[in-house]
């Protein structure tokens, strides 16, 4: 792990000189999300993984987090790395910041890969997140923890991968 001058922890992986791969994590989550994935893709691309602000070693950002925020962020972790155009993997929020990154530096962008990500909420499902969000400021990621497992595995795969479900319930508890 490495850490920018700007407080976004990061990794590396695959041959320098490689077409690069940017994975994005989701909210609540680590680049460790993509541990499984990365050594099959570090074999023909550099694969960039990294903390989002306020997530996993990454520092807490100065200013309030927004897509436009943490577009900027990635923009100066690939500035940081000497990377002119990458592929962009994003899950759930990942893939709204990759999303918000091809609209501010399409030029850098390479291809666009969104992965159960939201794109448009009717009133109730907006008020929910924003429920959800008001819970865990208020009572940190512990506070939601359960719900969220449950909201994103089924009860069949909590029993049946509990191991895996106990790795991303540490991730998410790690976070600030």
């Amino acid at each position: 792990m490495a850490i920018t001058a700007d407080g976004t922890a990061y990794d590396l992986f695959g041959p320098q000189h490689a077409p690069a791969v940017v994975l994005i994590h989701g909210l609540g989550m680590t680049r460790a999300t993509w541990d499984d994935i990365v050594p099959v893709l570090a074999r023909n691309f550099r694969v960039v993984t990294y903390d989002l602000s306020g997530h996993g070693d990454s520092r807490l950002p100065s200013t309030t987090p927004s897509l436009t925020v943490l577009s900027e962020q990635l923009k100066t972790l690939l500035e940081t790395l000497s990377i002119p155009q990458a592929a962009l993997v994003g899950f759930s929020l990942g893939g709204m910041i990759n999303r918000r990154f091809a609209i501010d530096y399409r030029d850098i962008v390479t291809a666009l890969i969104v992965l159960n990500s939201p794109h448009e909420r009717d009133p109730a499902a907006q008020r929910l997140v924003e429920e959800r969000a008001a819970q865990t400021s208020a009572g940190g990621a512990q506070a939601t923890i359960d719900t969220t497992l449950e909201r994103w595995f089924t009860s069949e795969f909590r029993k049946k991968s509990a191991e895996t479900v106990a790795k991303i319930r540490r991730w998410v508890l790690a976070n600030d």
